[in-house]
Order: structure tokens, then C-alpha cells, then sequence
């Protein structure tokens, strides 16, 4: 909390520093007062809280010192923007402006919560201790999780990780020990009883989701009778939704594909004086009800890089040109799907389309892989702000299923806002393992 409001206290004396030496030179005009200093500084708190909720820029001790430095200087650069316009509003003058403070205050927001950011992080490490857990685990999936944890010891430590077939009294014994109980596809009768228990005993609750119940997400409770039923009420999005969304996908687009010509430009030129071959990359992908279309990439492998057949980059792919690998880790590669945003074949946000072999293959192991193709694919989506690219088929599936459950227009606007701190984080662009084609470890 002391660290929240430490951050809060610079957005709040920033912001107004920043308004006093703008709104100055008014003063006999009546722009300057107190109480107009009070709202300009709550009202950027505001902003400024809400994009480093968004962005997790408080949670000191679950991420590394750079990801949440990173975190702040979005929420303050974004919250810095917001004031810029309030600004040009105020004075209906950019002339009147002055650019250079909102700059030097932007460097004082970055650098004293750098420091503030660092302090906090290393009394974290030496003081707090990791949170302790337990995993009842019901299939071998519990393993994937187990290496996840295990890569921020420092912040959870395993107290142990037990079968759903061990006795229930050996598990409560355990969970005595522990904050948090995680439980991986444990069947039901168990997983009632460790839940009466955590319940008894103030504990969290952390249990595997399956398809079946990521489609009854948002359930009601039905109060027609006297027994209580959950109830899964099939109401479609708002009307709006689809006419705001389709117009939003347009304007975005267009404005993108102007700012960011220059880049697509040089990208383009790089990639063809490299080994002179073409500059995009056409693949066939799986949109809304399954229809096919021909997405637009530069390329960023060798031409005959998939003579082989169809796979996933690898973590060590000697496919990826250099100029590739540079790229890739700045998603500068996916730039030209804005035009197939333009034709409608994809919206801003949905679901990743896959290629057909690739997810031919995964509904063997997964029949239930074709729901993402519900809604239309998407640049950016829920999957890929909360997944990576070598994240499991079923987890993919299970992300997209809760966008899918859940998508509005202010929830788009947030993965939105969000994709722009994972652009920037090199985990979300990690490779399948080396040997593999797919993101499935089954299938080679």
C-alpha cells in the first residue's frame, strides 16, 4: 500500500506541476485556482491508476524490477498523454503548450519511481517471505504448472504436490501449512472436500478449468424453484457490439497503417536487400465459421523455409533470417495484417488464426479446438496478453473461450491497451521447444 501511494503522490504532484507552468500565464484571465489544480491532480490519479492496475504496475515481488519499471513508464506515459490533450483543449492552442515540461516531467515521473520501484523490490526480497502452496494434482498437467512456479521461487514456494488419491486427511495435513491450494484436474468428490476445508480455514482456491466449464462462465444463480440451479443464460452481445466494433477495427487501422508507414517502409526495404526475395509472406489461416484467407506478413524466414512442410518457429529456428529476428521480437512482422483488417478477413482483437494442417491437428487431440472460430480472428487477443506463443493448444483454447464469454467493448479496449506492455516483453515471443512443429508437446 505504501508503495501504491508513494506512486500516487508523484502522478498527483507531477500532474499539477505540470499544469501550473501551462496554465500560468493565465492567471488573469481566471484559468488558475486552486481548486482546478485539486481536480487536475485527482483526475490524473485516476488515469494513471487505471492503466498501472491494467498494466500490474504495483505488484512489487510477483515481477522483476525492468518488467515493472516498464509498467509505470506506460502507465505514466499514457496518463502524461491524457493531460497533453486535456491541455489543448484548455487552450484550444498547441502554441500554448509547452511540450518540453511534459517531457521533463515524464523523465522525474520515471526516474523517482525507478528508484522508489528498486527500494521496495530488494525490502521485498530480503523481508517477505514466499508464499507457500500445495498442489492435488489428478493428471500429468500438474507438471506444466510446477515448472511455471518454480521459475519465481522467490516469490511461492511448494510446500508439496500430491495426488488426488492420497488420503484426504494426509492433504488437509498439508494444507495447513499453505496459503494457497492449487488443484489440476482433480475429480469432484475430492475437490468438494478440499474445497469445504480451504473454506473452513481461510484459504485460496485455485482450481483447473475445463471446457465444459469455461462455457458456462458467467453463470447466474435461477431462483425458479425452491432448489437453487446455476443457470447459463445464452444472451447475445450487445447490439451495438458488432457495428462499434467493425468501425473501431476501420478507423484504428487506417490511422496505424499511416503512422506507421515509415517502419513498414524501412522493413520492407531491409528484407529485400537481405537476400532480394519478396517482401510478404501470404499463408493461409482459419477465420469466423472456418472460413480460409490469405494473411499478410513480412517475411521474416527463408524462402523455403516450410519445404517440409507446415510448423511452428522454434526457440534455435535457423529458419529466421536476421533481419527476421529483429522483426519478430519488435512484432513488426504482423503489421501487414492491418490490411487484412481493412477487407474484414480480421478484427483488432479475436482469437489468433491458425493455420487448417495445424489445426487439423490439434482437434484430433481436441475436438472442441474449432469453438475459437466462433467469433472472427483477431491482430491481438486474450490469449496472446495472457499466453505466449509456444502456450499449449488447450490453454490457447481455454483463453480464447473466456474472450469469447466475456467480449465487449471495453473489454477489446483493454487487451487493447495491454497489448502495448506485451509488444515489448521477449517471454511472449518464445519459440516451441526445439523437435516440435506444433505448440502441442504431443504432437512432433
Amino acid at each position: 500500500m505504501l508503495y501504491v501511494a508513494l506512486s500516487l503522490v508523484i502522478a498527483f504532484g507531477t500532474a499539477d506541476a505540470i499544469w501550473y507552468w501551462n496554465v500560468a500565464p493565465g492567471w488573469s484571465e481566471g484559468f488558475f485556482g486552486t481548486e482546478t489544480l485539486l481536480l487536475v491532480g485527482l483526475l490524473y490519479c485516476i488515469v494513471y491508476f487505471f492503466f498501472a492496475k491494467m498494466y500490474d504496475a504495483h505488484k512489487i515481488g510477483l515481477y522483476r524490477l525492468q518488467e515493472l519499471a516498464f509498467s509505470q513508464m506506460l502507465a505514466y506515459g499514457i496518463s502524461d498523454g491524457v493531460l497533453f490533450i486535456a491541455a489543448f483543449f484548455w487552450f484550444h492552442n498547441f502554441q500554448r503548450i509547452r511540450v518540453r515540461l511534459f517531457l521533463l516531467a515524464f523523465f522525474i515521473q520515471f526516474f523517482l519511481i525507478l528508484v522508489i520501484t528498486f527500494i521496495f523490490n530488494r525490502l521485498y526480497a530480503r523481508f517477505d517471505e514466499p508464499r507457500k502452496l500445495v498442489i492435488i494434482y489428478g493428471s500429468e498437467d500438474y507438471k506444466r504448472l510446477l515448472v511455471k512456479i518454480k521459475e519465481k521461487k522467490q516469490r511461492y514456494q511448494v510446500v508439496g504436490v500430491m495426488h488426488e488419491s492420497e488420503e484426504l486427511s494426509l492433504i488437509f495435513e498439508t494444507l495447513k501449512q499453505c496459503k494457497d491450494a492449487y488443484l489440476c484436474d482433480v475429480k469432484d468428490e475430492v475437490k468438494d472436500r478440499i474445497i469445504l476445508y480451504c473454506n473452513a480455514h481461510q484459504k485460496d482456491i485455485h482450481i483447473s478449468m475445463d471446457i465444459g466449464d469455461l462455457l458456462i462462465l458467467g453463470d447466474e444463480v435461477s431462483h425458479s424453484f425452491d432448489t437453487p440451479f446455476l443457470r447459463n443464460r445464452k444472451t447475445p452481445v450487445a447490439w451495438y457490439y458488432p457495428f462499434t466494433k467493425r468501425c473501431s477495427d476501420i478507423v484504428i487501422s487506417l490511422v496505424a497503417i499511416i503512422l506507421l508507414s515509415p517502419v513498414m517502409l524501412m522493413t520492407a526495404i531491409s528484407i529485400k536487400l537481405y537476400d532480394r526475395g519478396p517482401v510478404f509472406y501470404k499463408q493461409t489461416r482459419l477465420t469466423k465459421g472456418g472460413r480460409r484467407f490469405e494473411i499478410i506478413k513480412f517475411r521474416s524466414m527463408k524462402m523455403d523455409a516450410e519445404k517440409h512442410g507446415a510448423q511452428l518457429s522454434n526457440v534455435h529456428d535457423d529458419r529466421i533470417t536476421p533481419v527476421g529476428k529483429v522483426i519478430r521480437k519488435l512484432r513488426i512482422d504482423e503489421l501487414p495484417q492491418l490490411f487484412n483488417i481493412l477487407k474484414s478477413d480480421m478484427a483488432m482483437v479475436g482469437p489468433r488464426p491458425e493455420r487448417p494442417e495445424i489445426a487439423e491437428q490439434y482437434e484430433k487431440e481436441i475436438p472442441e479446438f474449432d469453438l475459437r472460430l466462433q467469433v472472427k480472428a483477431g491482430l491481438t487477443g486474450y490469449a496472446q496478453v495472457y499466453g505466449k506463443y509456444n502456450t499449449t493448444p488447450l490453454d490457447k483454447l481455454k483463453l480464447d473461450l473466456i474472450y469469447i464469454a466475456q467480449r465487449s467493448v471495453l473489454f477489446d479496449l483493454r487487451i487493447l491497451f495491454y497489448t502495448v506492455k506485451i509488444i515489448f516483453i521477449p517471454e511472449s515471443t518464445e519459440g516451441v521447444p526445439d523437435g516440435q512443429s506444433t505448440a502441442d508437446p504431443g504432437i512432433k
